[in-house]
């Protein structure tokens, strides 16, 4: 590889926290005007990497050189006028600002002003075939058309590089194929990419290189294809190679074997209705994993969410076990035996300020507190004892919850509820931003409450994830059943066409 063609070398940077090693010697280069993927598990150094490289953590040693130029101390702002822009997972956008003004938050005079920023936001957005509407309050987006406004936002700055950090968690098919059109036409005008994603179909069908750290080590970089000289293009690496660099060890399946201990009724949900819902019933046997698919917004969560207690329905009973529940808040819900891992895990499932053992002993505070006293002794034990039946990555159980990784802090949810045992665990997309090595863990999981007796609701955006855990199949299209298919038996395509009505 000839120097000029590359626009990013970092070499044996390294970078320690307080009882953690994130990087050690981790070294890698990238090739100008290509997509260039950055996997690995959660926690193994792929965000540090990229806030050393925006400015935002600060190296402890190595060396950093960016189209031509050596940066030993940067921050953000320096980076993104050098042309290197990062678009985080979580948007950094302002709600009650327009899209123009978030375009150009903070440069209005630079702009001379907010007519000149909405024309020049209105080009950017052309040139991306976006038609937003630069006047629109950004309260008002899609997650799709906020990752237009983010990526419009880079392109002001003249961006070379652009950091895309899980873009796709919460996108749609549809939205997922416009953001890829987007990135095919950046890499085509010698834009690089550098795409961070756990779901590995993106990576083989988007990225030329890929890079895979584990441990906060760089383990290899390779092309994801070779071309022969008839410009034939061929694997060059095969999905279970990059996982086995990822995770370390080899594993020959990513989901394990189905749970067969399927028996009788154990809950019946009778109409379910709410402004999104109509006439939602159906009945969840013991030892079943029951999957929910449908597209976003079609009303899975809502679903889950009546039966749990966290929203209002009409007319709505449930029997559990042949007694109707009364379940009005999640307090009603849990008293039933019932526990929701809900979808959004940093909003409505933790307290990011408390620590991991705060996380995983909520829902066993009524078991450990007397006279109003929570006894410290048995809430380290049930924390400790979860950590280190799930893995939990984390140096000690007083960490902030907030400092764990996505698939860690996922794991601080789900000890919660194994600690008390519900007879029903709600799982609303238990594996969203979730490393492939994790993932299996909780798959096993899931398998084994299911083989305990317990019931498992599992809502997934990921098809094949639903199909290969799940006893049976409830497809749900604009608040309402529209089929119910038994997954060994029916193909995607069909449970599909019912999804979509």
């Amino acid at each position: 590889m000839e120097q000029n063609e590359i626009i990013l070398s970092m070499s044996n940077v390294n970078k320690s926290f307080p009882g953690v090693k994130a990087l050690t010697d981790a070294t890698i280069e990238v090739r100008k005007g290509t997509v260039h993927g950055l996997v690995g598990e959660n926690g193994a150094g792929k965000s540090t990497l990229m806030k050393i490289l925006s400015g935002v953590h600060t190296k402890d040693s190595g060396t950093i050189v960016f189209d031509g130029e050596t940066i030993e101390h940067t921050t953000p702002i320096q980076s993104i006028r050098r042309g290197l822009s990062i678009i985080y997972q979580e948007f950094n956008l302002v709600n009650t600002l327009t899209v123009g003004e978030n375009i150009f938050l903070g440069r209005y005079r630079e702009m001379k002003g907010l007519h000149n920023s909405h024309k020049k936001a209105r080009e950017l957005l052309d040139s991306i075939g976006s038609t937003i509407n630069t006047h629109t309050l950004v309260s008002d987006l899609s997650a799709s058309e906020k990752q237009m406004v983010e990526i419009s936002k880079a392109l002001s700055f003249s961006s070379k590089l652009i950091i895309m950090d899980e873009p796709s968690s919460s996108l749609t098919a549809d939205e997922l194929k416009c953001l890829f059109r987007i990135i095919n036409d950046l890499r085509e005008k010698g834009v690089t990419v550098i795409y961070i994603s756990h779901k590995l179909d993106e990576i083989f069908e988007l990225c030329d290189i890929v890079t895979v750290i584990r441990d906060g080590c760089i383990v290899d970089t390779k092309d994801v294809w070779k071309i022969d000289e008839a410009g034939n293009k061929t694997e060059n690496l095969t999905r279970n190679e990059m996982i086995a660099m990822m995770i370390g060890r080899e594993i020959e399946n990513e989901w394990p074997e189905r749970p067969r201990c399927a028996g009788d009724t154990l809950m019946d949900v009778q109409n379910i209705r709410t402004r999104k819902l109509s006439d939602i019933s159906f009945k969840l046997n013991k030892g079943e994993i029951l999957g929910f698919v449908g597209l976003v917004g079609a009303g899975r969560t809502e679903i889950v969410r009546a039966i749990y207690g966290a929203d209002k329905a009409k007319d709505l009973k449930i029997l559990i076990n042949g007694k109707q529940s009364k379940i009005k808040k999640p307090r009603d819900g849990k008293r039933a035996g019932i526990g929701l891992l809900p979808e959004d895990r940093k909003l409505e499932g933790l307290v990011l300020s408390f620590s991991v053992r705060d996380n995983i002993t909520m829902s066993s505070l009524e078991e450990i507190t007397k006279f109003g006293f929570v006894n410290s002794s048995l809430e380290k034990g049930i924390a400790e004892r979860q950590i280190e039946a799930l893995s939990i990555k984390t140096p000690s159980p007083n960490t902030k919850t907030k400092t764990l990784s996505g698939g860690n802090q996922q794991k601080c949810i789900m000890g919660r509820w194994l600690e008390i045992n519900p007879d029903i665990l709600i799982l609303d997309e238990p594996t969203r931003g979730i490393d492939v090595g994790t993932k299996y863990e909780i798959y096993v999981l899931i398998k084994k409450i299911a083989e305990n007796g317990g019931s498992v609701i599992l809502i997934s955006s990921e098809l094949p994830e639903v199909l290969a855990m799940s006893n049976r199949v409830l497809t749900i299209c604009e608040g309402k059943i529209t089929g119910e298919f038994n997954p060994e038996e029916t193909s995607a395509h069909e449970i599909m066409d019912a999804a979509i009505g």
